[in-house]
């Protein structure tokens, strides 16, 4: 089953592409549960989470992930493995 991530501040391209691998995107009017947040540290900070604060699940927590300078591929590598680098 593909993530629900919630965005803020990210290139529409990247947005557009995560929905074609059928990921369900959302923004922080959502009212649900999210697996990701992405953000772009090149637009803002990350005050703006608290705008999240009505999707994230304190026992699953959401993992942030911060799009600058990174692919499509490595973003949703990032989300696959909800860590920043190869385990192995």
């Amino acid at each position: 089953m593909k993530k629900t991530i919630a965005v803020n501040n990210i290139p529409n391209d990247i947005k557009d592409s995560l929905i074609k691998r059928g990921y369900s995107i959302v923004d922080d009017s959502y009212d649900g549960y999210v697996d990701a947040i992405l953000y772009n540290s090149d637009n803002g900070s990350l005050s703006y989470l608290n705008m999240f604060d009505n999707v994230i699940d304190m026992n699953n927590g959401a993992f942030i992930v911060d799009v600058r300078n990174k692919t499509l591929d490595e973003i949703e590598n990032i989300i696959k493995n909800r860590s920043y680098t190869s385990i192995f």
